[in-house]
């Protein structure tokens, strides 16, 4: 069954309820920390993420960038995983490449934690195709919607950092949402989904994007 936090931008913002699942998912949890790509960039970060972690009570993180195939990262070793924020079209470019897909699927279905973040987060979603809405226009981006889907692990679209984005993104989003059968969860940092056995609950700030209609949200039934 899923056991998943989906977040904005955990742990810069923490979240006493991912906190919490993280805690519980073994005693001393060993957790992969997925980035995109790794670069110096990427391991500074790791560093900081490492402190941050260690701030809520998780001691064991380890660096997992990709940086060749998914033969490189042995994710069955790991009790949780983290999927770092960054690019969320180079991500799903990179997962992609390294056929780290199926691995993240069997990780999932063996009902172990995965925690994600902003564009790692998009990752599990349908469609990753929200952040293009920055550089495109929407008809340009909704032309290329087969060509950015996610991994479909939740049946809805992901846009984090909803408290950052300005009214004319956010009404391009709007539009975006026209055109796609699903639901659009937008977080503000600090909020998460979280899925466990079956079931799906909102903590935090949220609103939801359907048929071009946008309304806030505390909660949101299981798909």
């Amino acid at each position: 069954m899923e056991n998943l936090a989906l977040t904005s931008d955990f742990p810069s913002t923490p979240n006493e309820v991912v906190t919490a699942r993280l805690r519980a998912a073994a005693t001393n949890p060993r957790v992969a920390w997925v980035a995109p790509r790794s670069s110096l960039v990427v391991r500074t970060r790791f560093l900081a993420a490492q402190s941050a972690f260690r701030s809520l009570g998780v001691d064991r993180l380890e660096y997992c960038a990709m940086d060749g195939d998914a033969e490189s990262i042995h994710l069955d070793k790991y009790d949780a995983i983290y999927l770092t924020g960054g690019d969320p079209l180079l991500f799903q470019r990179n997962i992609q490449r390294a056929n780290l897909g199926p691995s993240l699927r069997n990780f999932i279905a063996s009902s172990r934690l995965v925690v994600a973040a902003s564009g790692g987060a998009m990752q599990l979603t349908a469609n990753v195709s929200l952040f293009r809405l920055q550089a495109s226009d929407t008809d340009e981006v909704i032309g290329g919607l087969a060509g950015h889907e996610g991994l479909h692990i939740v049946p809805y679209e992901i846009l984090p950092h909803l408290n950052r984005h300005d009214d004319s993104f956010l009404e391009k989003v709007r539009i975006y949402s026209e055109s796609i059968p699903r639901s659009i969860l937008a977080l503000v940092d600090g909020a998460a989904i979280v899925h466990v056995n079956g079931t799906a609950a909102i903590t935090g700030k949220a609103a939801r994007f359907l048929r071009g209609v946008r309304e806030d949200i505390d909660r949101w039934p299981a798909a």
